[in-house]
């Protein structure tokens, strides 16, 4: 299963960590990990390399994890807004398969 937590300081997300594997079919052809995979690339490329915004991004191949951390506050909005999208797409994507994926949120 794959497990996302967003971490919230009030009403501003200033991270998410993304971990597992879905197991829904074998390597290579697990669409539900693929999913999440592609969201995940997608918004850190935006949040790095588009809107250049303070953000780290960490990346356990082992335990297959991937952490975004916003480095300072983002006075912008573009990173709850980031943030908002990828957690809307995991909500669609745990509708659509609930045993495969797990949302959280997490106040810090």
């Amino acid at each position: 299963m794959i497990s996302a937590r967003f971490f919230y300081a009030g009403e501003h997300c200033t991270g998410c960590s993304v971990e597992g594997h879905a197991g829904y079919a074998e390597e290579g052809a697990d669409i539900v990990c693929a999913s999440v995979s592609s969201a995940v690339q997608t918004v850190a490329n935006l949040m790095t390399e588009i809107y250049h915004l303070p953000v780290s991004a960490e990346e356990t191949e082992k335990t297959a994890a991937i952490v975004l951390r916003l480095d300072k506050p983002d006075d912008s909005g573009n990173a709850d807004r980031l943030f908002a999208g990828l957690e809307l797409q995991f909500q669609l994507l745990a509708e659509a398969y609930p045993a495969y994926i797990q949302l959280r949120h997490m106040e810090v």
